[in-house]
């Protein structure tokens, strides 16, 4: 089973990840003088997938995620609680660190994906 997919694409399984689901409210919502929580709801269970590393990704491998990631916007499947879920999503502050085994590049790579 493919842990996440981008386009179709299937990735290799990532070393490690946070999953994180959060509401988005309007900026009308905040506490009132009264000290008592009034929101307005706009968006909820966004995902984000925080810290998705991947570690010793062979340069394919490498240029197969990057190449997926490349899109302003792409669809991420992912598996999650209760079955796999596909979101609209975007990258942000992909961290690429080489390693070198025998003198050939090994990649890590740390990126962020948020729901649009």
């Amino acid at each position: 089973m493919t842990w996440i997919s981008i386009d179709g694409i299937d990735l290799p399984t990532p070393d490690r990840c946070t999953l994180q689901e959060y509401d988005q409210d309007a900026s009308t919502s905040g506490r009132s003088e009264t000290g008592y929580m009034h929101r307005d709801r706009i968006r909820a269970k966004l995902l984000n997938i925080d810290n998705i590393e991947w570690n010793h990704l062979t340069p394919e491998q490498a240029a197969l995620i990057r190449t997926a990631l490349s899109p302003v916007f792409f669809n991420v499947t992912v598996q999650f609680v209760g079955g796999p879920v596909t979101k609209k999503m975007y990258a942000a502050d992909l961290k690429w660190t080489p390693d070198f085994v025998d003198g050939t590049p090994r990649w890590n790579l740390s990126v962020h994906l948020t729901e649009c």
